[in-house]
């Protein structure tokens, strides 16, 4: 009896307070750790020239990107890859939208591939090196600019609606519909109480400087009168279907589109898809030309 003594249940309920919130905070810091990558030539990728360009965001981060010109058309795509992704996850597309007569502008968020920054923080702050992103193409005399992201990317074109940018289009692939949704569906599988994660989601919110309340994109979509063309998998674990239909409910564009990719998880689109999601894209773009 003597080894369950309430001497002994207390410093054992401190030791594992000391574990659960240690814990916690090295959950928060691996969940918002930074992807810092070195960039290959452009030249390995694209025949045609490519511009690397730096600008700084709204709080001084440096952020690197490239940028395909072409000198005949003044409208221009910017394009923003997923969670601890770079500018080399969205090659394939900025082929897509060069081919379709695009400038293109392929920056590295903050926390990624070559800009600075020590942490990311969901699309929450990266929406500032977008805006700073959109800043650049009006100085390059860019009359359209229009955006395209996937997953985090997705999450940052739209919190970016909170300082009312004019975007010619908008395209989001798999994006979360608020944080807590995003956290819960990556470890349902894990039989943990939901509670345990509570002193991890207070941690996260003080590194990215905002409430779980503040981390939900469906708060925000309503926001931009933009055309949206919202892209998702209806198998996805992830961002599950529902999410993905409140999303496309709470828009209020007139002009708004849904397209699920059959048996789709989480993932490249047009990786897995190429020709559907070419069609579907090259529709898209025929619609915004009307």
């Amino acid at each position: 009896m003597k080894y369950f003594s309430k001497k002994n249940l207390l410093l054992l309920s401190v030791i594992g307070f000391i574990f659960w919130m240690c814990g916690s905070l090295l959950g928060s810091k691996i969940a918002t750790r930074a992807h810092p990558q070195k960039i290959p030539s452009s030249q390995g990728y694209f025949s045609q020239p490519v511009e690397s360009q730096s600008f700084k965001s709204f709080d001084q981060v440096e952020i690197s990107s490239w940028f395909i010109t072409n000198d005949s058309s003044e409208k221009a795509i910017i394009l923003l890859s997923g969670i601890g992704g770079n500018r080399i996850g969205v090659i394939s597309r900025a082929k897509f939208y060069q081919e379709k007569g695009f400038n293109v502008l392929m920056p590295d968020l903050r926390g990624t591939g070559e800009s600075g920054g020590d942490l990311i923080s969901f699309g929450w702050q990266e929406r500032f090196d977008l805006l700073a992103s959109v800043d650049f193409l009006k100085k390059k005399g860019m009359q359209k600019i229009a955006v395209h992201g996937m997953s985090l990317g997705a999450a940052t074109i739209v919190y970016s609606f909170q300082e009312k940018p004019e975007y010619d289009f908008v395209v989001l692939e798999s994006c979360y519909d608020n944080i807590t949704n995003a956290l819960k569906n990556r470890v349902d599988k894990f039989p943990i109480p939901s509670f345990a994660f509570y002193p991890m989601t207070k941690f996260t919110e003080m590194r990215v400087e905002a409430s779980s309340a503040d981390l939900s994109p469906e708060k925000y979509i309503g926001l931009n009168k933009s055309p949206i063309f919202i892209l998702a998998g209806d198998a996805e674990k992830k961002v599950k279907k529902e999410e993905t239909e409140k999303l496309f409910s709470n828009c209020n564009s007139i002009t708004k589109q849904l397209h699920f990719f059959k048996n789709a998880y989480h993932e490249d689109f047009m990786n897995r898809y190429e020709e559907e999601w070419k069609v579907e894209m090259e529709k898209w773009l025929v619609k915004m030309e009307q």
